[in-house]
């Protein structure tokens, strides 16, 4: 931040923030009063100025009639002499002194990083006040015809980026630091990276290493491919309003990716369906590019087998082998995949893949809304006709996904228990049609005899009703997915909608995962 300042910057600040004496104006000579401008780009101003280091901030007293005057900065910081040019960088000819000065304007050129203070101290005939934005500053009686107004500007130096690091493999701390030392990774192994970089205080990251990327600040981070990489990170300051700042750090130990001793197997549990209707199965390491393998894989939909679709590998993860349907495919369809370890498939390491499945497929679930109670359950109530009978909270006892669940508490036997979210609204599009999905735990003991999810609107106006009756017979402790068969489509566009669920019973049950849904089905 270079700031220069402006005579007309001088005149605004004495129109818009001069001060006031308190007294009555006597006379041109015997007026006082007391103001400052300072040469910052944000106005108003903080309460702590945010600088770099060495950078500069000027700031000149306006006050008129002051007996004594003087500024005071802490050790480690200095004064500079006038004029500075918009470009210049380099301070250290123009430095004319530390701890304190009276002239009426001055630079302060900060070299100590951390909070420093820069304090404006005067002294006059009569009382005087200074009128900030939102708050006044009134001078003390210090002896007989003497008055003292001071202030301390707190300014936050930031010091340029230095970047440490630690990187760990298996729980040991690797040396990264010599440039003779390799650090040896197996193919779809991986390594834990720690920023411990304090001075200079980022807050971006970007490590690079492979043709890997993480923007974590401490990311493990899987290297796939074969060969001898250098690693970096890019360390930035780019929080908003202050000051920027970018450091790059090179890795001094190459990294070296060699075979993989480990089997070549599928990752079961990541096998899904994009939306765009492509299925991806994905392994621990990467392919070698293949021809004419789609025989050895046995792919059925909806328990028929089916040789309908294209196999490929992924062109951006070479880790994911892609399986395209040439037909549509739906989120109510049930796919599995295998492979029989016959084809001549192989990793880039040379490993061929072991073999697999049946493995089912997780659909894509066109979710518009999820209601997982991962916030700590804010926004839901009892329905006012059920507050005196039914309690609602969030909880820790039980939860289907996360941590969170909603534990409903509904103590009168045969009544109608409500409970409802009218802040967290959503959206739904005219013309297009949705269902709902929840999940719900019966403690042992609970009785429910009807289940009736709504679609509400703007404070409880209703829109549709999913009447279900399954969850009556449904078993106690253990969560059961509901999917009440009504289908909704919307009348009209808007950002209203609202979730209302009502239920006929007694006892304590835990609802999870609400989710409103593009209806998608075969």
């Amino acid at each position: 931040m270079k700031n220069n300042i402006i005579l007309t910057c001088l005149i605004l600040a004495i129109t818009f923030i001069g001060c006031q004496k308190d007294d009555e104006y006597d006379a041109p000579n015997s007026f006082s009063d007391v103001g400052w401008y300072i040469g910052y780009p944000v106005n108003p101003l903080p309460d702590t100025l945010l600088i770099n280091k060495d950078d500069y901030i000027s700031f000149s007293d306006l006050s008129q009639s002051a007996t004594t005057h003087k500024w005071e900065i802490e050790s480690g910081n200095f004064f500079l002499d006038h004029p500075i040019k918009r470009n210049d960088s380099v301070f250290d000819d123009k430095i004319i002194g530390s701890g304190s000065i009276a002239d009426k304007t001055v630079s302060v050129w900060f070299r100590k990083s951390g909070f420093n203070k820069v304090k404006f101290i005067n002294t006059f005939k009569e009382k005087v006040t200074f009128r900030g934005p939102g708050f006044t500053i009134e001078a003390d009686s210090v002896g007989p015809g003497e008055w003292l107004i001071d202030n301390t500007f707190v300014v936050d130096v930031y010091d340029s980026i230095v970047p440490i690091i630690r990187i760990e493999q298996d729980g040991v701390v690797l040396d990264h630091e010599n440039p003779n030392d390799t650090i040896f990774v197996e193919a779809g192994g991986s390594l834990d990276f720690f920023d411990l970089t304090t001075q200079g205080r980022p807050d971006d990251w970007e490590w690079s290493i492979g043709g890997s990327r993480n923007f974590e600040q401490n990311p493990t981070i899987v290297l796939k491919k074969l060969g001898t990489f250098q690693g970096q990170l890019e360390l930035r300051r780019a929080g908003l309003n202050i000051p920027g700042d970018y450091e790059q750090y090179k890795i001094p130990a190459p990294f070296k990716v060699i075979p993989s001793s480990q089997p070549f197997v599928v990752i079961p549990e990541d096998i899904i369906e994009l939306e765009d209707q492509t299925i991806q199965v994905p392994f621990n390491g990467e392919f070698a590019p293949f021809l004419n393998q789609k025989q050895y894989f046995t792919v059925t939909l909806n328990g028929v087998e089916t040789t309908n679709f294209d196999l490929a590998i992924n062109s951006n993860d070479a880790t994911i082998l892609d399986i395209k349907f040439n037909e549509t495919i739906y989120r109510n369809d049930t796919i599995t995949v295998s492979y029989d370890g016959n084809g001549t498939l192989e990793s880039t390491d040379t490993r061929s893949p072991v073999a697999f499945g049946p493995e089912t497929v997780k659909m894509f679930q066109h979710e518009v809304v999820v209601f997982d109670f991962e916030d700590g359950g804010v926004n839901w109530t009892a329905h006012p006709e059920n507050l005196a009978t039914t309690t609602i909270t969030p909880s820790t006892e039980q939860a289907a996904s996360g941590a969170f669940s909603l534990k409903v508490d509904a103590a009168a036997s045969g009544n109608w228990s409500s409970f409802r979210n009218l802040v967290d609204q959503y959206s739904l599009t005219a013309g297009v049609k949705y269902q709902m999905e929840y999940k719900i735990y019966k403690v042992a003991g609970a009785a429910i005899n009807m289940n009736g999810p709504w679609i509400a609107k703007d404070g409880g106006g209703t829109v549709v009703q999913f009447w279900n009756n399954t969850v009556k017979d449904a078993p106690a402790d253990t969560w059961v997915t509901v999917s009440p068969g009504g289908r909704y489509t919307a009348a009209e566009t808007a950002d209203f909608y609202e979730i209302y669920i009502r239920h006929n019973g007694q006892g304590v049950l835990y609802f999870d995962d609400i989710k409103i849904l593009i209806t998608d089905e075969r």
